[in-house]
C-alpha cells in the first residue's frame, strides 16, 4: 500500500484589502509590506521542497494602477448593511494611483512572480474580498464579483479554478454559481 501523502498549503493573498475594515496603513502597514519580502522566499522554499501552494488572491491585486482597478469593478456591487465592509464606498478613494507608490493595494508584480512557478496555484479570494454571509449582498452581486475576479486574472494569463471564501464565509447557496463559472474547488 502506498502511504505517500500530499501536502498543500492554502494562503490568503490579500494585502490590505483583507484587513482594511479592521486595520489601517498606520496600524498594519508594516505587516503588509512584509508580504513583499516573505512571498518570494516562501515560493522558493515551496519549490525547493516540492510543496504545492494555493495563493487565494484578491482580484484587486491584479491591477497595477487605479484606472485598471476601476475599469474592472463589477456593475453589481454588494450593498452591505455595514458600509465599513464595502471597499467601493469611501475606501477606494484612499487608494493611490499605482503600484509604484501604493504597495498596500496592488501586487501585479508578485502575481507575475507566482505565475513563473507552475506548482503554485493562483486561486481567487474573490475580486473585492467579498463577504458572502453579510446582510445586504446577493447571489447576483457575488456572481458579478467572481466574474470580475476571473476576468482580471484572465487578462494576466491566469485561469481561476479554485476559490477560498474570505473569512471562511461559505454561503452554500453560492456553490452552484461558482461551479457554473468554472471553479472546481473551494
Amino acid at each position: 500500500m502506498n502511504r505517500k501523502g500530499k501536502f498543500i498549503i492554502s494562503l490568503d493573498f490579500e494585502l490590505l484589502w483583507g484587513m482594511r475594515d479592521k486595520e489601517t496603513v498606520e496600524t498594519y502597514g508594516k505587516n503588509i509590506l512584509g508580504v513583499r519580502d516573505v512571498l518570494p522566499k516562501m515560493i522558493r522554499a515551496f519549490e525547493d521542497n516540492n510543496v504545492k501552494g494555493t495563493f487565494a488572491t484578491v482580484g484587486f491585486l491584479f491591477a497595477s494602477n487605479k484606472d485598471e482597478l476601476i475599469k474592472n469593478i463589477p456593475k453589481n456591487k454588494p450593498q452591505y448593511l455595514d458600509e465599513n465592509l464595502s471597499p467601493y464606498l469611501k475606501y477606494l478613494d484612499s487608494v493611490d494611483e499605482n503600484e509604484e507608490v501604493d504597495k498596500f493595494h496592488y501586487a501585479s508584480d508578485l502575481i507575475d512572480l507566482l505565475r513563473k512557478y507552475p506548482n503554485q496555484e493562483i486561486a481567487s479570494h474573490t475580486f473585492s474580498h467579498y463577504y458572502c454571509l453579510e446582510k445586504g449582498q446577493t447571489v447576483d452581486d457575488f456572481r458579478s464579483d467572481i466574474m470580475a475576479a476571473i476576468n482580471i486574472a484572465l487578462v494576466k494569463g491566469v485561469a481561476i479554478k479554485s476559490l477560498i471564501f474570505p473569512r471562511n464565509q461559505v454561503n452554500e447557496d453560492y456553490l452552484e454559481c461558482i461551479k457554473e463559472l468554472g471553479i472546481s474547488s473551494y
